[in-house]
């Protein structure tokens, strides 16, 4: 019931949204708008954040009722694993896995520990960029994320109360209640694809390792969101639109803040992927800066057009996530070229063609492991195509070799050109590694599982104490 109203609501949302940014469009650009428009606007979403407060507190009796202080069964995910592993919890309902074969206890599961140890062949990627972005579209594809749409993810994320609630903690329960009908949904679409209690398991494990890596068993919900719509597929501006809105103020309005909260979240996908040195390291500082000076001098807040408008240039710690996109649209391409190099033909994936030798292609392969041809140099220009070419850019192409024909080697050290590297700086990462040790469980040890749950306890007590709630509470 729940979820058909929700569709219902999904096109008046757009609409009220669409007619915001519209607004905002005509005060950017100095347009004046009449003062009754203004009036009605303020009426429109005025009634609009009463109507969705009446929702999500109806949702709320909903889903409580009938519960009785009951938590949720949540037994159907021991069958994530199989023998000799076994799936167990510490107190606070943190998921843990044992080994009896080896008599060993880890926190990731099995098959999270395979998914990050085969990360460790995308290393011999030349390009911190793309490298981050094949670890993370592994990740996405072994999650089954790449099957879930947004649209269906923040209907789901509203559906469970989770609306305005970003400045909130969620625990381990109740982020499996909405993984559980999330992955549900996409099951029924895509039921040969698809092992919901593994699937919801690694989700679980993937949010810890990125956001709770001392197993406090809990995230804020900001976090949570965040985790999740980085991994799902969508357009890319409407992804960046909504973490907009996760972050503004009913003003719509975000200062440096509320952006530096989203940032140092995002930032920890390719932290986790050991790859956080060649996106400006954990200090978004200089990110938050630069997204500020780029929409004008001495501005204490943005509004959404300057936050696409800084993402567009691809800043440096965010450019994975557009990369990541352009991989996933690239793995079903295929160009009616030859690499010059291995002679794959035609090239499938990406398509790097030489902007200086005429006629050269290479695919992404040779490109990736940066392969060289007698006359073809790697510091050459590069143009990157993740669709097949339309006549239009090859005689652009055509043209762009020509004239780099005629300049110098030292034309090129002078202006480098690396539009298909959108990171300039290429630094090595930390190495692929558990968040945190993982408990260890031998004969020696006969009470480790009771000890491990003390442990998590005082662990999560004290993460309580210390922890903030200031995130924005907006979405």
């Amino acid at each position: 019931m729940s979820g058909k109203f929700g569709e219902r609501l999904t096109p008046i949302q757009r609409t009220v949204e669409d007619i915001n940014d519209q607004a905002g469009l005509f005060t950017s650009n100095n347009v004046l708008v009449s003062h009754a428009n203004l009036n009605r606007l303020e009426d429109l979403n005025t009634r609009w954040k009463q109507l969705q407060l009446a929702v999500d507190d109806r949702y709320k009796q909903l889903n409580d009722y009938g519960k009785e202080g009951a938590p949720p069964n949540h037994g159907f995910l021991s069958a994530s694993v199989e023998p000799p592993w076994e799936r167990a919890v510490t107190a606070n309902k943190v998921p843990y896995y044992i080994n009896h074969q080896c008599e060993t206890t880890h926190w990731d599961h099995p098959k999270m520990m395979e998914l990050m140890n085969s990360l460790s062949d995308l290393n011999e990627v030349r390009f911190s960029a793309y490298r981050t972005s094949m670890k993370l579209r592994t990740v996405q594809k072994q999650l089954c994320m790449d099957l879930l749409s947004l649209s269906a993810a923040v209907e789901s994320f509203d559906s469970h109360g989770l609306r305005a609630q970003n400045d909130k903690l969620i625990d381990v329960p109740d982020m499996v209640t909405v993984l559980a009908s999330l992955y549900e949904t996409i099951a029924a679409d895509n039921p040969s694809l698809v092992n919901v209690p593994l699937c919801l398991d690694l989700a679980i494990n993937w949010l810890l390792n990125v956001y709770d890596s001392q197993r406090t068993g809990q995230i804020r919900v900001l976090s949570f969101k965040v985790g999740l719509v980085l991994l799902c597929k969508g357009h890319l501006e409407e992804k960046y639109r909504y973490l907009f809105r996760l972050i503004a103020d009913p003003n719509r309005l975000v200062d440096q803040r509320k952006l530096g909260l989203l940032l140092h979240d995002c930032i920890q996908v390719p932290r986790q992927l050991g790859e956080v040195a060649a996106f400006g390291g954990s200090n978004i500082e200089p990110s938050v800066r630069s997204c500020f000076e780029k929409a004008g001098k001495d501005k204490t807040t943005i509004e959404a057009i300057h936050f696409l408008n800084w993402l567009q240039q691809e800043p440096q710690s965010m450019v994975w996530l557009p990369v990541l996109h352009r991989l996933s649209a690239a793995e079903t391409a295929k160009h009616q070229a030859k690499c010059n190099i291995c002679k794959e033909y035609p090239i499938v994936g990406f398509r790097y063609r030489c902007l200086k030798c005429f006629n050269f292609d290479m695919c992404q392969n040779c490109f990736f492991s940066g392969r060289k041809a007698k006359n073809h140099k790697l510091t050459h220009p590069m143009q990157e195509y993740c669709t097949a070419t339309t006549s239009g850019e090859d005689v652009r192409d055509f043209t762009r070799a020509l004239r780099n024909k005629f300049k110098s080697k030292r034309y090129f050290k002078k202006h480098p050109r690396v539009g298909y590297l959108p990171v300039q700086t290429v630094l090595e990462g930390d190495a692929l590694e558990s968040p945190a040790p993982s408990p260890q469980h031998s004969t020696l040890t006969q009470d480790m599982h009771s000890r491990l749950e003390m442990y998590a306890s005082r662990l999560a007590e004290v993460e309580l104490r210390t922890r903030s709630n200031s995130t924005p509470d907006s979405y």
